[in-house]
């Protein structure tokens, strides 16, 4: 049994091939124009603008025409004629999808693409072997940043160790695999094939994964949900009855405020009968963005907001018996910007703390859920606090 379950494609020049420079010379012949058109409108930073679409495409196309008057024909010309970019699948691929696709495998596609991507979809039967997406100008987020891979996990219940991530560009497989992935840096079709054969077939010779027999539900609730299951492992051992405990991914938040001070909350947690100091948590949602879960939380229990955001961590609460994966991360710069909006069964005090507080209370184990003490203790030791901080003791 192959551990590798999910195979995950960027769009353009792995999916469909694309070409500006014919696309150029087609529409503006005169290659001084052409020039100047490229030289604005073609370039990293404006290719990483366009991707990640802070702001409507239309609107930023009509901010360029703004500032680039003398270019605005040309501008206007891009837009109507864009579809024309892509030339084609790339040869060999779809063929490709469709076997791997019969042999068990789910497809998904992770793209950096405009708006403009869905006249692209519409276009080509290739994208119609894809059990799903993420698009960079919906989530405004580009890879490398971790928090579109994470975007793209979360939503579809993909375990980073379980898939291959396939891009033409190096920089984006090396983004894949910090979060966990393995990746196929792309070339041609024929390249692809080989290289994912050897990554399934070291796969399969270090795979020490079970074999789900039989599995069956004992409890259903929105908080617990219990499964028994019959597993068989590779040495051939079987386990009748084996129990898993399903819950909803957990997000968590690191926040320092402008100031410097760290966020927290100090509630009362009845399993363990002790009221405890937490950072700002909660549950992600079905198919929401992790990121955009924690932000809703630290609003919702804390009224702050705002800031810089990272992914910073993602643990699993109990790999032998739990589903779920705990993501972090890191804001800094957050500030008020509303009171708490709790639930009824919610009784929160937010406690502001300074640096050496917080490690002090790390080093004397005062931060009881091991889940938000270990983006802590991973935070003091990037930052060296220890050393800033030294125990008492």
């Amino acid at each position: 049994m192959i551990m590798i379950k999910n195979l995950i494609f960027d769009f353009g020049k792995v999916l469909v091939d694309y070409d500006f420079a014919a696309f150029f010379q087609k529409y503006i012949p005169d290659t001084a124009r052409c020039y100047e058109f490229a030289k604005v409108f073609y370039n990293a930073e404006m290719q990483e603008i366009f991707d990640r679409e802070a702001v409507p495409l239309n609107e930023l196309l009509d901010n360029l025409m703004e500032q680039h008057p003398n270019l605005a024909g040309e501008i206007r010309m891009f837009n109507e004629r864009y579809p024309e970019l892509v030339t084609g699948e790339m040869p060999g691929m779809k063929e490709l999808l469709v076997q791997l696709k019969a042999q068990g495998f789910k497809l998904y596609g992770l793209t950096n693409w405009c708006s403009k991507v869905y006249h692209t979809i519409e276009q080509y039967d290739i994208f119609r072997l894809l059990d799903g997406y993420v698009i960079s100008s919906e989530e405004h987020k580009v890879k490398p940043e971790p928090e579109i891979y994470h975007c793209l996990l979360s939503r579809f219940g993909l375990q980073p160790a379980e898939c291959i991530f396939t891009d033409d560009k190096p920089e984006n497989i090396e983004g894949a695999k910090r979060v966990g992935m393995q990746g196929i840096v792309f070339e041609n079709a024929q390249q692809f094939e080989r290289d994912l054969s050897l990554l399934l077939a070291e796969d399969a010779q270090n795979d020490m994964s079970w074999e789900v027999v039989k599995s069956e539900y004992l409890y259903r609730k929105p908080w617990l949900t219990a499964r028994r299951d019959h597993v068989k492992l590779p040495t051939g051992a079987e386990i009748h009855d084996f129990y898993v405990l399903e819950y909803p991914d957990f997000c968590n938040v690191i926040a320092i405020t402008k100031e410097g001070k760290f966020l927290m909350e100090r509630q009362y947690r009845h399993a363990q009968r002790l009221t405890a100091f937490e950072i700002p948590a909660g549950c992600v949602e079905k198919g929401e963005d992790p990121m955009e879960a924690a932000k809703r939380e630290l609003y919702e229990e804390t009224g702050f907001g705002g800031g810089k955001w990272q992914h910073f961590m993602t643990v699993s609460p109990n790999a032998g018996a739990c589903t779920n994966s705990s993501y972090t991360y890191l804001a800094l710069g957050v500030e008020r910007l509303s009171t708490q909006h709790l639930e009824n069964s919610e009784d929160i005090q937010v406690v502001l703390l300074e640096e050496d507080e917080v490690v002090r209370m790390l080093q004397n184990d005062e931060f009881h859920q091991a889940l938000m003490a270990a983006p802590l203790w991973k935070y003091v030791a990037m930052k060296g606090l220890l050393e800033k901080y030294p125990s008492q003791e």
